[in-house]
């Protein structure tokens, strides 16, 4: 059995062909084993890290059994001793062991022989318990994923509850069909990179070879359809997220910009599990509390770019188009549309349901459906209200 059910296997490394995007940054640019992190790095991994330590305890609760997959991994540290990504899957698992599944398998996929030995040697430092299974792979991504999905069906076993992170440096070698491969099971969630900047400016390339890698990533046409759209980073970032919106309930996004406040790539979460719906949006709201969902290296964070009364405005209209003029609607049913259908968190909804209230655009029912009084001033689950 391979490593998404859990068994860890001694790590191979084998030089994969890169595809031609990939091979000219290799040979005009040789690349390091290490680098700087950037800010908009930091700012993911802080979301990274918020979510995982949710969805340990929360799926170890479920489940026997976890996979943490980096399809990406890089070399674990940053210059400045900073951890990278599979480093902070494992410190949060590690910081959870006494309420964690028998078993966790951490997949790490790493492309550069460098940067896999870099990574293992950052793992072994951690001394990790017997119950965290751990393997560093070098190979490609996708035909790597594809080998151990294939022999997981060969045998008639079901991939383990499984959080993927997919973090490239380009848009090539992330197939669309994995990415509904992985979907396809309702216990596992995705986390990619979505490298808007990079498609937006090969969108046009000559290469047929080029123009595919991008034809695989949506796993459609329909990029190419943005060529003479004067906003092609919005409409290619709309297309994607429709195209996952095809293969998961619950789509959200992240946009991560650069320090010349140019979006770079959009992080998108995608799951078929409300409430890690929920818990990837607290984790967003973390970083960016003002709730413009972005993040751009060259924002002063002492200069407040987003209001608090633009994200509550825009709640309030669409609570209001949503329920209008409906009567004796439970605060639990109005909760559910926040959670599962916007942006938004609980918190948000009760400040909101506070101020219609007090411009009169509501009324509470003075008993909850429990018969007993509602407090003037609250709004909980059991509380009737009507949108006037």
């Amino acid at each position: 059995m391979g490593p998404l059910v859990a068994v860890n296997r001694t790590a191979i490394c084998s030089f994969p062909q890169l595809p031609v995007s990939d091979l000219i940054r290799y040979v005009t640019k040789p690349e390091p084993t290490t680098w700087d992190i950037e800010t908009h790095t930091a700012a993911k991994h802080t979301v990274l890290r918020t979510y995982l330590d949710a969805w340990f305890p929360i799926m170890s609760s479920w489940n026997g059994r976890l996979v943490y997959l980096d399809g990406f991994a890089g070399p674990g540290r940053y210059n400045g001793g900073e951890p990278g990504s599979p480093i902070i899957a494992l410190e949060c698992a590690k910081s959870h062991k006494a309420k964690l599944s028998k078993e966790i398998s951490f997949f790490f996929i790493e492309v550069m022989r460098r940067r896999a030995d870099h990574l293992e040697a950052e793992v072994k430092k951690l001394d990790c318990p017997d119950s965290f299974k751990t393997e560093v792979k070098c190979g490609e991504f996708a035909p790597t994923m594809t080998a151990e999905l294939d022999e997981l069906a060969k045998k008639g076993l079901k991939i383990a509850p499984t959080f993927a992170l997919v973090d490239p440096f380009g848009f090539a070698g992330i197939p669309y069909s994995l990415v509904k491969r992985l979907l396809d099971n309702p216990s596992c969630e995705l986390f990619v990179s979505f490298m808007v900047d990079s498609i937006n400016r090969w969108l046009e390339h000559p290469k047929d070879e080029v123009r595919g890698h991008i034809r695989e990533a949506f796993g459609s046409d329909e990029p190419f359809d943005a060529v003479d759209q004067p906003n092609r980073v919005e409409v290619l970032t709309e297309i994607y997220r429709e195209r996952l919106r095809k293969i998961a309930r619950f789509v959200r996004s992240f946009e991560l910009r650069d320090k010349n406040d140019r979006v770079v790539y959009h992080l998108f979460f995608a799951s078929n599990n409300a409430k890690g719906h929920e818990k990837m949006k607290e984790a967003m709201w973390k970083v960016a509390p003002l709730g413009d969902f972005s993040f751009s290296d060259a924002t002063d964070p002492q200069q407040q770019v987003f209001f608090l009364k633009a994200y509550q405005d825009i709640l309030k209209a669409d609570l209001l188009a949503r329920f209008a003029k409906r009567k004796n609607i439970l605060v639990a049913a109005v909760q559910l549309y926040v959670i599962d259908d916007t942006a938004f968190l609980p918190k948000h909804m009760r400040e909101v349901l506070k101020l219609l209230e007090a411009e009169c655009k509501i009324t509470v029912a003075e008993k909850k459906s429990d018969s007993k009084p509602r407090i003037k001033g609250t709004h909980p689950p059991h509380a009737y209200i009507t949108f006037v």
